[in-house]
């Protein structure tokens, strides 16, 4: 790590950012989740309600931005063409978003929100079926990702615009070449949130998602699903997303998330294709029709009365969006070279949303469809077993099932690797010097940041709490909420600059 290239204040405080938030886990876990717990509700009881209105500011400012001059803006010059193929950008672009929650989440967040009482609908009823499998729709839509978009284009703009040498979210507060403002003060400080909030995200979204690896190779190999278990999986991810990243965006990144969007969609044909097509299609088109329904009220419920469905699932998703947006954000915006920015919002805003709608469509729907007919009572599972089991109990119901749950794991696997690939690259990036010539971190350095973002989930393991893991991710936001409106200022004026 010692070059002359390399920012050895940023890597100091990268180093000291996971001891801060990983030693209590690993010392005092119990204690440790308690604290995480109480300092989520207080976050929710305080700003719940500003969450919801950021999240229909962050949608209106980024179309903005799009059907304005402003997006003509083409990354790297007028003339400059894209780095990437659409597809394969296409594929980064949402494997570096998702990863694996989509597939977990796609499966049983309808059944979070059945026994619901919203908008006058009667819990458990066919009605609230069709709204709750809308509710999953809604919270991975076009909200969640344009609070991805907004980092991005707040960083593509400065970081191509003025040249960089590495790409840093302090550079969203640029608007000329002269002043080094991420070398200042403020701008260190904005790296350090920065880094605290992406290991913290990423790292909880990870401790999140492995242990659903491990309740699937439990079932395939019929072995205990223990600690040892989770950790070895968590070994496995992170040999493959380091390979991912040794190898670099082109050959490494690329190419494996091509290959994973390629697998998904053979894996959710054959899901469409064994189950009840015409079932899962038409509670599709219903939930479509609850989410026009209810849209209004789905963006402001908690706003102007307190709901503790909107505090416990929407404020949640648009925290975790928030918190996770400068990690896909500055990764979005480093493969898209050659884009205007119009291309990277609708790209990043129908792509993106359409693409967690096909999931949601077609596996959400198809467990709906289990507990309607009675052959399995996913709710039931899900109150009674844990969250780990009921996405593997879904899928054994089809033929093959038992090929059908490996096939899921192994796309589970490769879709962290390819979002966590990419968190390892930033972090590598993150640490050059701004005045370095903008080319890749060297191999060993993209290599040791992947290796590092393991320790977090290794921790959150011992707290053994999917909550504590998804409460961490809220936890990272709050900084975030400030940052991001001065983020809008800075945009708008170095676009003004450079159209005036």
């Amino acid at each position: 790590m010692k070059s002359n290239n390399t920012d050895q204040i940023t890597v100091f405080s990268i180093l000291l950012a996971i001891i801060v938030i990983t030693l209590p886990m690993a010392i005092y876990p119990i204690e440790t989740g308690e604290l995480i717990r109480d300092i989520y509700q207080n976050i929710v009881d305080l700003l719940g309600p500003t969450y919801m209105i950021f999240g229909i500011l962050t949608v209106l400012f980024i179309l903005y931005i799009a059907f304005s001059k402003y997006g003509n803006f083409r990354l790297g010059g007028k003339d400059t063409a894209p780095e990437y193929s659409n597809f394969s950008w296409a594929c980064m672009l949402f494997c570096s978003g998702i990863g694996g929650g989509i597939l977990y989440w796609s499966i049983v967040e309808w059944a979070y929100y059945v026994d619901e009482s919203l908008f006058g609908i009667v819990p458990f009823s066919e009605r609230a079926f069709h709204l709750a499998s809308g509710y999953g729709i809604f919270h991975w839509g076009i909200t969640g990702w344009a609070l991805y978009c907004f980092p991005a284009i707040a960083i593509a703009v400065p970081f191509y615009h003025f040249k960089l040498g590495s790409i840093r979210l302090s550079s969203g507060l640029r608007t000329n070449s002269e002043t080094s403002v991420e070398t200042s003060f403020f701008g260190r400080l904005v790296d350090f949130i920065f880094v605290f909030v992406l290991i913290g995200a990423s790292g909880g979204s990870m401790g999140m998602y492995v242990p659903i690896v491990g309740a699937g190779v439990s079932e395939i190999f019929n072995i205990e699903h223990n600690l040892m278990l989770d950790l070895s999986m968590l070994a496995l991810c992170t040999s493959l997303f380091a390979y991912s990243v040794y190898k670099g965006i082109y050959n490494g990144i690329r190419v494996i998330s091509n290959a994973n969007i390629l697998m998904s969609l053979v894996f959710l044909i054959a899901v469409l294709s064994f189950g009840p097509a015409y079932e899962i299609l038409v509670l599709t088109f219903n939930s479509l029709k609850e989410i026009l329904v209810n849209f209004i009220g789905m963006n402001t419920l908690g706003i102007s009365e307190k709901s503790k469905f909107a505090e416990d699932w929407t404020v949640f998703y648009w925290a975790w969006w928030i918190a996770l947006g400068p990690q896909v954000g500055l990764f979005v915006a480093r493969v898209s070279k050659g884009r205007t920015l119009r291309e990277v919002v609708m790209g990043m805003l129908l792509l993106g949303s359409l693409g967690c709608f096909v999931f949601f469509a077609i596996m959400g729907n198809y467990a709906i469809t289990l507990e309607l007919s009675g052959q399995l009572i996913v709710s039931d599972i899900l109150a009674n077993e844990g969250h780990t089991a009921a996405a593997t109990k879904v899928l054994l119901t089809l033929p093959y099932g038992k090929l059908f749950v490996f096939a899921y794991c192994l796309i589970v696997v490769i879709f962290i690797a390819t979002s966590y690939d990419s968190v390892s690259y930033l972090l590598s990036s993150h640490v050059k010097k701004t005045s370095s010539d903008n080319v890749e971190p060297s191999r060993y350095s993209r290599l040791f940041w992947a290796f590092i973002l393991a320790i977090l989930p290794a921790c959150l393991f011992f707290i053994n709490s999917n909550r504590a893991a998804m409460d961490v991710i809220l936890i990272m936001s709050p900084p975030l909420l400030v940052l991001f409106p001065i983020f809008a200022v800075s945009l708008v004026k170095t676009l003004k600059k450079h159209y005036d």
